[in-house]
């Protein structure tokens, strides 16, 4: 009985003894996870980041006035597309490879594609759109828009400008005159009436549409332009503006100047400067930075605020016939420079008077697709190859390990011990490779850190650097100028303001020797 007594004594000792050695083993390496790095994205704005690439379109009565602004004030009756066909824009842009749309439901001139009760000045009110409802068809552009976007499976947009032409006073309206589109001059402080309450009217409008099967739009930016070619004052109430938006479609993003949820990249062609900062320190209410202020960013800012680069693919904004479009070589270089520094691509492209995408501009896009598609596919880190690190978050592989950044998934990441701000990682390509592109992506949802990186590839035995930069931020491409040949990468972290976290590392190239 002593013995018996004796063993299950032992047997429990030994179970309290590796039991006291894991808990001294969790203690010594475990480690929280990282805490969030000051300004942090929402989870709009993380599947905003997401989207990369997506169209504008500039359509409405300038295209048939060879317009920019609409200055003319022709009447309702000048829109006259003779094929409309929005679903001809979604496939075009889809098949493009691009996530989405934004339509000008209003821009400058003040005329309305979609059939508000707020003013006369509307397409609904033309020859065009009455004909339409006389067939028993739809003169809704925006409805019709929208319902071609959730067809095709893409976003779409809205673009609504605050400046309006038809209500400010201090624009010549005179083909309007003794019309029933000579409507009051609300906008300005210092006029009889409240623009804000228009605006938000028509914002309001557009945000609780429903499409003709009854289901409710689904909108994933409203783009608050804050141009402007008049003297008249008008202070804006973007708190309104934003409250009604978060609303009826909390799922979107508002962009402007200086936010609230994306800003301007601070020029109209379509890049941006190496660094690229996501957060500024001003609201849309405070006074505007300059452009050159709004590419850069803010490091360690107020407020998490991304930028998004517009551009053209023509000339102009709106259609006119004499002007040429940009090449997909040219396309492919201003990616480079937006997507390829962390800022979203938002490309113009305008329907002609038919109210269809041009052929060409449609061949053009497919091109810069195909090209970006090959260039972006040859990647050649998968998972399983042998990769390892400078150190690892307490110990722990797992959670915190280099493999994750090749398992493809956007919440893993890799991650160093708090009180280190550099770092480094290497991959063994298990073969020589033929490289020429690097894909750096820092893991954002828990803030930007990195402010300097560096890649090296051992060539001829020994380790040179091929790219360095300084912001890393959602994603980084940095394409070299000549291809070289390694078995061998490693991404260095040079500096970050808090312990850097990086969500994926890719190369781009091919087997040294294959066709």
């Amino acid at each position: 009985m002593m013995t018996r007594a004796w063993s299950i004594s032992r047997r429990q000792w030994v179970f309290y003894l590796v039991g006291a050695v894991n808990w001294l083993s969790a203690v010594v390496y475990s480690q929280a996870p990282p805490t969030a790095y000051l300004r942090t994205p929402s989870a709009n704005q993380l599947e905003w980041h997401a989207l990369e690439y997506y169209a504008f379109i500039h359509f409405g009565p300038n295209t048939f006035t060879n317009e920019e602004w609409g200055t003319s004030q022709s009447t309702p009756d000048v829109f006259a597309p003779t094929a409309l066909d929005t679903d001809q824009w979604a496939k075009s842009f889809a098949d493009a490879g691009m996530a989405g749309m934004i339509l000008t439901a209003k821009h400058h001139d003040g005329m309305a594609l979609w059939d508000t009760n707020t003013t006369t000045y509307k397409i609904s009110n033309g020859k065009w759109a009455k004909d339409r409802v006389s067939q028993g068809l739809n003169a809704d552009v925006v409805q019709m828009a929208a319902a071609s976007a959730k067809k095709y499976g893409i976003k779409f947009g809205i673009y609504l400008s605050p400046w309006d032409i038809h209500r400010d006073p201090a624009m010549s309206k005179t083909n309007l005159t003794g019309t029933i589109y000579d409507e009051p001059q609300i906008f300005g402080d210092n006029t009889p009436g409240d623009y804000n309450e228009f605006y938000a009217q028509q914002l309001t409008e557009l945000v609780t549409m429903k499409l003709s099967d009854g289901s409710p739009i689904q909108v994933s930016e409203l783009w608050l332009d804050g141009n402007s070619g008049s003297a008249t004052v008008q202070t804006f109430n973007w708190t309104d503006f934003r409250n009604i938006i978060h609303e009826y479609q909390p799922g979107a993003i508002m962009w402007g100047h200086q936010g609230v949820d994306a800003r301007w990249v601070g020029n109209e062609d379509g890049v941006t400067v190496a660094t690229n900062w996501h957060t500024i320190s001003r609201t849309q209410d405070e006074p505007h930075y300059s452009g050159d202020q709004l590419e850069t960013g803010v490091r360690d800012g107020a407020y998490w605020t991304p930028a998004e680069a517009d551009a053209r693919l023509r000339d102009g904004w709106f259609y006119h016939a004499n002007e040429k479009s940009k090449t997909a070589d040219t396309l492919m270089t201003m990616y480079m420079q937006s997507v390829g520094r962390s800022v979203n691509l938002l490309l113009d492209v305008p329907p002609d008077t038919t109210g269809q995408i041009v052929e060409g501009d449609v061949d053009i896009l497919l091109q810069f697709g195909s090209q970006r598609d090959a260039f972006l596919s040859r990647t050649i880190l998968n998972p399983g190859l042998p990769v390892n690190a400078s150190s690892v978050r307490g110990e722990d592989f797992a959670l915190y390990g280099p493999a994750n950044v090749l398992d493809g998934n956007k919440d893993t990441y890799w991650a160093v011990n708090d009180n280190e701000t550099t770092s480094t990682l290497e991959v063994d390509l298990d073969g020589t490779y033929t490289v020429d592109a690097f894909i750096t992506q820092e893991h954002i949802a828990l803030g930007q850190r990195v402010g300097g990186y560096a890649i090296d590839a051992v060539v001829n035995g020994t380790y040179q650097t091929l790219a360095t930069g300084t912001s890393l931020g959602y994603k980084r491409i940095d394409r070299l100028s000549a291809s070289v040949e390694t078995n061998r990468i490693r991404l260095r972290i040079t500096q970050a303001n808090a312990t850097p976290l990086v969500n994926s590392f890719q190369v781009l190239g091919a087997r040294s020797g294959s066709v």
